[in-house]
């Protein structure tokens, strides 16, 4: 008897959930679009598919087909676009001249609650494209797919906090074919907007720009996408994203296939303008900065497919265009963090095989009203691997606060470099001073803080895990910690130039702290080491240690339960400075 109740309930929650689900499909309007190229036709699908959006209380069904629209097609609040099937190719929206959109152009447009699924939308084929070896003028410029805007005048001014205003809330973009075609600029494009979810999407084909990018917005997820033929970055926090509240998630994505068109726009542009052009090298995924924030990368793949082992095409066009002999105006660099801080890079993986190939990962500061250099960076567990790259990682002018807890970490992760290192250092990690004009002065930054620890070289061509490159004659970082790194399966900590302080990685075992004191190649001071906690006291006594590659130190000190800190002294003849560092045990 029991049984046979619960057979009798399971049967009756069985049918429950089926008319549920009836009644969900039923609910949902089914558009009558017209396939057809023909003015009329794509009057009539503009009109019906504007008029579903405006006025439909329920999802609006594409059918399956391919419809073209005239015109661009305004997105609204609580509206649900999805296609016939699971299969986005199944139902296809192509726009000819203007994009799908959240803005009216009329002010500031609130859009609440927008989901987008499991159809195509794309740029029609036979719309005009730039192409700087025909003209000097950017044809169409609009986005595919616009999810809030910047205004015209808010991007000319620059970055500005109080520009961060959500207008769009609660956004949905899943299982879609965005192709642009190479049509406009970028093919989604999300501004102001705050919960947004771009997930298991084909990006394809961006204009001059991004695959996708976003720009003051929050709790922002990029997740299971493919990012392909972008004509810059493949996905790019432009300005102001992130926050302690809204932090910023990029994960398992792959992005293939980047700067495709953006750095011959820009050499071409400069050159019109009598301007001297500077390099384009945006990364696969980049932050362009300032004011990024609390951002989370993991997971992906950045690599190059169709153009695997070529140089970038527009280096080519410039050449021909432009006489220039073996130009390098545009290059490729795997991950970018310009104008980041809060950031974390874990198990992505990046293969870059082009004469055209600066860096696997760079980060470096960004002033656009506000200066926002890199600091709180973990690098860890990655695998980065290239034929030939110029700098395999560069910073320039990261920062740390004041306890100097919070630079740029590096450890755990894969380097293979199967043939040179074109550059004359042959360094691993080069940091640089980084320089910015505030107030009408030239003002200098280098970096405070780098950890460089239990990272795997595979090289025949580096020669030193990290070096510092000046334009002063003063060292570009403040402190490294090394140790633990290996190049090809032996261990390698050789450092270069202008390093101020090199701390090989303490540790700790029955009482003794044991570490080491390295010199850069051009640091001829005396050094005095000792340690103490935060209050001063002194836990051990002073040593001091002349130049040497590497001189060892094992410290048992008296017990204090307060943080320590190595104080360093150095002295040059007369000279002497004394800096304190937090201690690390490893």
């Amino acid at each position: 008897m029991r049984k046979g109740i619960l057979v009798l309930l399971s049967f009756a929650f069985v049918l429950i959930v089926g008319l549920f689900i009836s009644g969900t499909s039923a609910k949902a309007m089914i558009l009558n679009l017209k396939p057809g190229t023909t003015t009329e036709i794509k009057a009539y699908n503009t009109q019906t598919l504007q008029t579903a959006i405006n006025t439909s209380k329920t999802a609006i069904t594409i059918p399956k087909g391919n419809f073209e629209v005239a015109g661009s097609i305004i997105l609204k609040s609580n509206v649900t676009l999805i296609g016939a099937t699971i299969n986005p190719a199944d139902s296809k929206i192509t726009l000819n001249n203007g994009p799908m959109t959240t803005e009216t152009g009329k002010g500031v447009t609130t859009v609440n609650n927008l989901q987008i699924r499991n159809f195509t939308l794309q740029y029609s084929a036979n719309m005009p494209k730039y192409d700087f070896m025909q003209h000097n003028v950017h044809a169409y410029q609009s986005n595919l797919l616009e999810i809030g805007s910047v205004t015209k005048a808010e991007s000319t001014a620059n970055y500005h906090a109080t520009y961060k205003k959500i207008t769009k809330n609660n956004i949905q973009v899943q299982n879609m074919i965005l192709n642009a075609n190479k049509v406009g600029s970028a093919v989604l494009s999300i501004a102001k907007a705050n919960n947004v979810n771009i997930a298991n999407n084909q990006i394809l084909n961006s204009g001059l720009q991004s695959g996708v990018t976003a720009s003051y917005t929050d709790n922002l997820r990029i997740d299971g996408n493919i990012v392909r033929h972008s004509g810059r970055s493949g996905i790019s926090l432009y300005q102001g994203n992130g926050s302690t509240r809204g932090p910023i998630y990029i994960r398992n994505n792959k992005v293939i296939d980047w700067m495709e068109r953006f750095g011959g726009y820009h050499y071409n542009a400069a050159r019109a303008s009598k301007i001297t052009p500077d390099q384009m090298v945006d990364g696969g995924i980049d932050s362009y900065g300032p004011a990024n924030n609390y951002v989370s990368v993991t997971g992906n793949s950045v690599y190059l497919q169709n153009n695997n082992g070529k140089r970038i095409i527009d280096n080519q066009k410039i050449e021909q265009k432009w006489g220039v002999k073996n130009a390098r105006y545009v290059g490729y660099t795997g991950i970018r963090g310009s104008g980041i801080q809060h950031a974390i890079y874990r198990n992505n993986t990046v293969t870059i095989n082009s004469p055209d190939t600066l860096s696997f990962i760079t980060f470096n500061s960004r002033l656009r009203n506000t200066l926002t250099p890199p600091k709180y960076i973990l690098v860890e567990n990655n695998q980065f691997t290239a034929q030939n790259v110029g700098f395999p990682v560069r910073i320039f002018g990261g920062s740390s606060d004041h306890t100097m807890t919070s630079g740029i970490v590096i450890r755990q992760n894969t380097f293979r470099i199967n043939g040179d290192i074109p550059t004359y250092y042959k360094t691993l990690i080069d940091v640089r001073e980084k320089t910015e004009v505030i107030n009408g002065k030239l003002t200098y930054f280098d970096t405070a803080f780098l950890t460089v620890a239990n990272n795997k070289i595979i090289s025949k061509n580096v020669k030193q895990v990290v070096a510092g490159t000046a334009i002063r004659p003063v060292p570009t970082v403040r402190t490294v910690y090394i140790g633990k790194n290996t190049l090809n399966g032996r261990a390698f900590q050789n450092v270069g130039s202008n390093l101020d302080t090199v701390v090989q990685l303490p540790s700790y075992k029955k009482g003794i702290i044991s570490g080491g004191i390295m010199w850069a190649v051009n640091d001829k001071s005396v050094k005095t080491i000792q340690l103490k906690d935060s209050a001063g006291k002194a836990l051990t006594k002073p040593l001091t240690l002349k130049k040497k590659a590497l001189i060892n130190f094992n410290w048992k000190p008296i017990y204090s339960p307060k943080p320590k800190w190595i104080w360093i002294t150095s002295k040059i003849g007369s000279k002497v400075t004394t800096k304190k560092i937090p201690l690390y045990l490893f």
